[in-house]
């Protein structure tokens, strides 16, 4: 600890200015809260319509929602990410992309219908060309805003991901609410449960959490390479790959489904849209998993790498043993619990997490273009060593 002090003078820090960060977010305010009201009055009519049908449509999306979140948030084990940026994810796509989505979907099929006179095809086009493009756009939005604002909590792939699907998440459970009010007013409860079988937990996942999640990984695959500029070529072609994988379900799920289930409701609740699922969104949900399961081997790579080199003082090379892999830290953690109280368990995990982040720091300060000081003048890396030493005093 004296040490950190007698360098006090000579720290930097990469952590930008804090002022123009929060100032970007200040701004952003003004077109939130336009998103903000158009969902507020969606609701309030769809409320007002129904009360009780509303209210078992949240319920309903919610039931799903809840677990999903839990999932993604648990796979993100060895760098958690901040519970700000958690919220703010989730809460942009169920406000601001859900808000403008509407606007400018229900508007694309108000022209289209004009046009075409043909309410089939109009609908199918604004399925097909509008969806895809202003929503993934708009959830997108998200995942670029927290990469260039909060880019010390963007640390790599399985983050970008990670805020990807959280966006998605947000938006389906207020678009599924919509959904299931609508499926509620024209057939009651049965149409409701069919259509949470279908969007809550058959495509819960593969839907809109995938879909921006491929564009998460664009930008985690930038925060990784680091150098070059061609690596900013895979924002648009993941980009692009999630307004694609939503065009293609939107567009051929339908036929598939007939096909598979003729016209038998029961063949294609159980067969036609399961078969669906698996024909257009699961080689998109492969590719997020193995690179979730790449992400999840380097990332303790970078803890035992970047830790080994830690004074004893900051950890002993035997402690590293229980860091990683996660599951055995988990299991560390909870012997604490049992043997040693709630108290030592919770300022345990503070540690775990402290020393986690001083190996992601460390791995950042070595490989990020622009820094060129040595760590023992690194601030970032001083204030989490000095963390460590006072979580260690609490246990």
């Amino acid at each position: 600890m004296s040490n950190t002090k007698a360098r006090a003078g000579q720290l930097r820090s990469r952590g930008g200015a804090p002022i123009l960060r929060w100032g970007c977010v200040f701004l952003l305010m003004f077109p939130f809260v336009i998103g903000l009201s158009i969902i507020a009055l969606t609701t309030a009519m769809t409320f007002s319509n129904g009360p009780w049908v509303f209210m078992l449509a949240t319920v309903l999306a919610s039931a799903t929602t809840i677990p999903y979140g839990l999932m993604l948030l648990w796979l993100d084990r060895n760098e958690p990410e901040p519970l700000y940026l958690v919220v703010a994810a989730f809460v942009w796509g169920a406000v601001f992309a859900t808000g403008y989505s509407l606007v400018v979907n229900t508007t694309f099929g108000i022209a289209a219908g004009q046009v075409i006179q043909d309410a089939f095809i109009a609908n199918q086009l604004t399925a097909s060309v509008s969806a895809p493009f202003i929503e993934e756009l708009t959830k997108g939005l998200a995942v670029m805003l927290i990469f260039f604002l909060f880019r010390h909590e963007f640390d790599n792939v399985l983050d970008g991901m990670l805020y990807g699907a959280l966006v998605g998440l947000g938006f389906a459970w207020l678009e599924n609410i919509l959904y299931y009010v609508q499926a509620g007013d024209a057939g009651g409860i049965p149409d409701m449960l069919k259509l949470t079988y279908l969007r809550g937990v058959l495509n819960g996942v593969t839907s809109h959490v995938s879909y921006t999640g491929l564009t998460g990984m664009g930008f985690g695959l930038v925060r990784v390479l680091r150098k070059g500029f061609l690596r900013w070529t895979l924002v648009p072609l993941f980009w692009g790959m999630a307004m694609f994988a939503h065009f293609l379900w939107n567009t051929f799920v339908a036929p598939i489904v007939v096909v598979a289930g003729g016209d038998s409701e029961v063949v294609q609740l159980a067969v036609g849209l399961p078969l669906a699922v698996i024909i257009l969104q699961s080689p998109f949900m492969l590719i997020l998993v193995v690179t979730g399961l790449v992400t999840w081997v380097q990332e303790a790579r970078v803890i035992r790498k970047y830790l080994a080199t830690e004074p004893p003082h900051i950890l002993q090379p035997d402690d590293i043993k229980w860091l990683v892999p996660a599951r055995r830290r988990f299991l560390v953690s909870l012997k604490r619990f049992f043997q040693r109280g709630p108290a030592v368990w919770f300022w345990g995990l503070q540690l775990d997490r402290a020393l986690v982040r001083l190996a992601f720091s460390k791995w950042h300060h070595d490989l990020d273009p622009g820094i060129d000081w040595p760590v023992e003048e690194d601030a970032d890396i001083a204030d989490l060593r000095a963390r460590v030493l006072r979580l260690r005093r609490r246990m």
